[in-house]
């Protein structure tokens, strides 16, 4: 019995120094709904780049990739993938301006990959007059996710 509690404790001990497990920043598939609402569909690389073969940002909910279901690509994210091959992102979750954004590998923390706070897509006065009155826009009541690049999106 005393064995098995100091194993416990000894546990308990290590893990309480290590960081916790994520998977920001890991690779993952950008996926559209589905009209006949089921799984959802990838979106492909012609879906994601504009006519002049720039990208936008996007968010995916439901990319089951992502523990929190949610897959971005930033306007800076390059691909060199055809057309019609499923686009990816990276994992993302929403956040508070402020809080740090670590990634799955601390070496992505450092450089063009590292994720922080900031506005994808819609400043918060459009997203919050997308969803007055409602439970938000796709679930989504805050435009701040993790994510790569500098300037805010849609601001």
């Amino acid at each position: 019995m005393n064995r098995l509690l100091f194993v416990a404790a000894t546990l308990g001990v290590l893990g309480a120094g290590c960081k916790p497990a994520t998977d920001l920043n890991n690779s993952c598939q950008l996926v559209k709904r589905n009209p006949d609402g089921g799984i959802p569909l990838p979106l492909l690389e012609g879906e994601v780049r504009n006519a002049q073969g720039q990208n936008k940002d996007f968010i995916a909910i439901g990319s089951i990739e992502c523990e929190d279901l949610i897959c971005v690509r930033d306007s800076f994210f390059t691909s060199d993938a055809s057309v019609d091959v499923p686009a990816q992102g990276y994992c993302s979750r929403q956040c508070v301006p402020g809080t740090e954004c670590p990634s799955f590998d601390p070496e992505l923390d450092k450089g063009p990959k590292a994720l922080r706070c900031r506005a994808l897509l819609l400043s918060p006065e459009t997203l919050a007059a997308l969803t007055a009155g409602d439970g938000g826009f796709a679930g989504v009541r805050d435009p701040n996710f993790c994510a790569r690049g500098l300037a805010d999106g849609g601001m």
